[in-house]
């Protein structure tokens, strides 16, 4: 029954960011994998995630990256029903950051709240924070002091909170 209420919800509420996320999902359909497409690789959270939430989890392996210049700008993204994973998969072929997934399902929960004004508010400000944070990388910025600064922007914020990231916690591995 919460399925059937979630796709209701994506398709009639959500429609503006279902559509875009199912258009961007059909047009790199090329660079990506549905999860279950990678076997033993990818670990049982993925397909549970899948199932609970209502969404579609995609990954862009390693080599479909390399092939797209949008997909080495984001690393991940989450658009109606549809989540995009860029940067999931490490050399060793195992996801394993599902602090990333949970994050984007952040975005796709306020996308279910504000319904059709999600790609007008969430979608710009994200892009805008990623290119202005990039932007700052080359001037001068380590890593891990842009994403800090990415990660307190309200909208990223909101999605770590919705999507029940501890953000403080993923930046310490990064320290270490």
């Amino acid at each position: 029954m919460k399925t059937v209420l979630l796709w209701l919800l994506d398709w009639t509420w959500c429609l503006p960011q279902t559509l875009a996320g199912y258009i961007a999902s059909r047009y790199w359909l090329d660079n990506l994998a549905p999860a279950e497409g990678f076997g033993a690789a990818v670990i049982p959270w993925i397909k549970e995630h899948e199932e609970k939430w209502g969404v579609k989890i995609y990954l862009v392996t390693p080599k479909s990256k390399a092939g797209h210049w949008f997909l080495n700008v984001i690393s991940g993204f989450g658009c109606g029903r549809y989540i995009c994973l860029v940067d999931a998969i490490p050399n060793n072929g195992i996801v394993d950051d599902e602090d990333t997934v949970s994050h984007e399902h952040g975005h796709i929960i306020t996308g279910r709240i504000i319904g059709p004004l999600f790609l007008l508010v969430m979608i710009y400000s994200p892009l805008f924070c990623n290119l202005l944070g990039r932007w700052k990388m080359k001037h001068g910025w380590t890593w891990l002091h842009m994403a800090t600064w990415y990660y307190q922007q309200w909208c990223e914020w909101l999605a770590d909170k919705l999507g029940h990231v501890d953000r403080k916690a993923w930046l310490r591995k990064w320290e270490e």
